[in-house]
């Protein structure tokens, strides 16, 4: 159904653009008047999220709407990068990440609408949403209101592996900043009269299971920072730290526990702490007979693919729309290497990625 050389060729285009957060819009005018020519209803949030409903046509025109999703931005700055095509496969030329997380699902989204369009299909009514600010945060989606929004389902293909999987769960995460606070002084005529806020912070660190936990939680600290030079004692540190599971007791747990460490390594050194939470998403999970599981299925086996089931580690904007109320699950995009300046987008998993696009709107 879908145009493979359009899809290519939109594909190419948005990765042209540099749409680290907050330069997004760009992305956006490119795809504008394809949506509006198929004829889209697009509005804008405040947060530059937009939102774009597709009334239905046909005896398909009163059916319940699903929702597609994918995120503009990418992982890193990408300036100048001129994508290589080659042997069946879109590469970054090297000098950036390529950026198909994610323009690779919003280019197969927007195709699958173009190519119903075109076929002159009855369809159901659908709504897209492309976000802002993911890679760094899930900005966009966490200020997104759906409100609006008239769908009950939400497929966001934003995942690892070949086309035709669906992840049944993402995990419940949080980073802590933790600043201890001591008291400085002169490390070699007095080191007795002070308080180190490094020593608090390497004890907290001594106390922590951190690194794979079990098959379904993970603990890491990212930074820690201190000091100001080598003959004082340092009064101030900071480190940044990160739990994320998949079970919510475990995360709960894990989490309290690396709390607690901080806290006691402080008070033995007769110092303070203070914590501030910096980033975490709830997690979800749904059994393999939720109907949101089966339609993802439903639509990836009418694409001519065998579905596969399995879970995520990353977070996404489908923790955001849960967490809103929204069902929200993560469907695979094929891309390889993701995050590296050797990321690469093989051409039949984004053509197999925008069939499936197209057989979730049309409900198969």
């Amino acid at each position: 159904m879908i145009d493979a050389d359009r899809l290519l060729a939109t594909f190419l285009d948005i990765l042209r653009v540099d749409s680290y957060y907050p330069n997004e819009d760009p992305v956006f005018d490119i795809l504008k008047p394809k949506l509006q020519r198929a004829g889209l209803q697009i509005t804008a949030d405040q947060h530059r999220n937009q939102l774009c409903y597709w009334p239905g046509t046909g005896p398909l025109a009163d059916n319940q709407p699903i929702m597609l999703c994918a995120h503009m931005d990418t992982v890193w700055p990408t300036p100048e990068m001129d994508p290589v095509v080659r042997d069946g496969t879109v590469h970054s030329d090297g000098s950036s990440v390529l950026g198909a997380d994610d323009k690779a699902a919003v280019a197969a989204i927007v195709e699958a609408v173009e190519a119903i369009h075109d076929a002159g299909l009855d369809h159901p009514p659908a709504e897209l949403l492309f976000t802002v600010g993911e890679d760094i945060g899930h900005i966009g989606s966490k200020a997104f209101d759906i409100e609006p929004v008239r769908s009950r389902m939400a497929f966001i293909p934003d995942a690892d592996g070949p086309v035709g999987g669906v992840m049944l769960a993402a995990p419940w995460t949080t980073s802590i900043q933790a600043s201890f606070r001591g008291r400085a002084a002169h490390a070699g005529m007095e080191p007795e009269s002070g308080r180190s806020a490094l020593s608090m912070a390497a004890m907290a660190i001594q106390a922590m299971q951190l690194g794979r936990i079990d098959n379904e939680t993970t603990s890491n600290v990212g930074t820690l920072n201190g000091g100001e030079a080598m003959n004082i004692v340092p009064a101030e540190a900071e480190m940044v730290w990160q739990v994320r599971s998949l079970c919510e007791e475990k995360y709960k747990q894990v989490r309290d526990e690396m709390m607690t460490a901080c806290r006691e390594a402080a008070e033995a050194f007769d110092g303070t702490l203070e914590t501030e939470r910096v980033g975490g998403t709830n997690g979800f999970r749904f059994e393999e007979a939720h109907p949101i599981i089966q339609r993802a299925r439903s639509a990836i086996a009418a694409s001519g693919l065998e579905p596969w089931t399995d879970v995520t580690c990353g977070g996404s904007d489908a923790n955001e729309l849960n967490d809103k109320g929204l069902d929200a699950v993560v469907l695979s995009v094929g891309y390889v290497d993701i995050h590296t300046h050797q990321e690469s987008m093989p051409i039949d998993q984004l053509n197999k990625l925008s069939e499936v696009c197209c057989q979730l709107i049309l409900g198969s």
